[in-house]
């Protein structure tokens, strides 16, 4: 599962939203979409990527235990690995005794699944497994997914 993975981003904890447009603005970033993740009580800025590159996720959180990232600082949160299928993933962490963070994947702030490792079982580093929707798939078949 991790030999072939693909980056699907990097994620970056922000303060607020005016220092996330603010490290845009400093690294001539351009925002691609953002969405907010109930579940993690964030907003989630995901820039461009450069051509052969990867994406940049600001996430900024309004409430919950993101808020205390880093003590109130922010910083880099997560590397997120794209995988082909998050249920198999999933199998194949709970037979390498990597634990995940939610019993199921749950939306992300685009079309995709998430879940992550739970850092405890990454001596500290925090992966997030990404499964881009299925073609076809719409939010209300996610919604029925979830």
């Amino acid at each position: 599962m991790f030999g072939a993975y693909t980056l699907h981003h990097v994620g970056i904890v922000m303060p607020t939203l005016d220092e996330a447009a603010r490290h845009m603005e400093t690294f001539r970033l351009e925002e691609d979409y953002r969405g907010y993740v109930e579940r993690w009580n964030c907003w989630c800025i995901f820039t461009k990527a450069p051509a052969g590159g990867t994406a940049i996720e600001l996430v900024v959180a309004d409430s919950g235990p993101l808020l205390k990232f880093n003590k109130g600082m922010g910083g880099v949160h997560h590397f997120a690995y794209q995988v082909d299928d998050i249920h198999e993933a999933a199998r194949q962490c709970a037979q390498a005794d990597l634990f995940l963070l939610e019993p199921e994947p749950i939306k992300g702030a685009g079309d995709f699944w998430c879940n992550f490792i739970s850092p405890l079982s990454t001596r500290g580093v925090q992966i997030e497994l990404v499964q881009p929707w299925r073609e076809g798939e719409s939010e209300q078949a996610a919604a029925q997914h979830a």
